[in-house]
């Protein structure tokens, strides 16, 4: 699938995850572009997306339905989806109606976050290596125990 032509965040893929950093105003007409650039993203191999709006300082309300398209279809996926907001930043107050930043992991810092994907990206691999002296299976299903 193609990107998007109109980029309009910032995309930093760390471990299995991917942390989307907003532009500094979002304006209206901005929010159908990032809805489908976000979208795009979830049809990467990814687990986890988290979406930093530390440098936001104007954000229109229409971000709200961008935001529940994603959160809608990163459910559906299996995706896990985190907000970076700073408690009374404009980001923040429009999201706040939509009810998803009460829903959402919600980090106040973006080292937190990126440093939380890691942590998670580092169990996720450690869980899928197989077990010593099995055969993986054909299908990637899990191990195949020798006989």
């Amino acid at each position: 699938m193609k990107q998007p032509t109109q980029i309009v965040a910032k995309i930093d893929y760390i471990g299995r995850g991917a942390v989307v950093t907003v532009p500094q105003s979002i304006e209206p007409w901005h929010t159908r572009c990032l809805r489908e650039q976000m979208l795009w993203l979830l049809n990467e191999r990814i687990s986890e997306v988290v979406i930093d709006f530390t440098s936001n300082i104007s954000c229109a309300a229409e971000m709200r339905e961008a935001l529940e398209r994603v959160h809608t279809r990163t459910r559906a996926r299996g995706i896990e989806l985190s907000l970076v907001l700073e408690p009374g930043s404009p980001a923040a107050r429009a999201l706040h109606a939509s009810g998803l930043t009460r829903l959402l992991t919600t980090h106040t810092d973006r080292a937190d976050a990126e440093r939380a994907l890691l942590e998670r990206s580092a169990s996720q691999t450690r869980e899928r290596e197989p077990a010593a002296g099995a055969v993986p299976s054909q299908r990637g299903r899990g191990p195949i125990a020798r006989t």
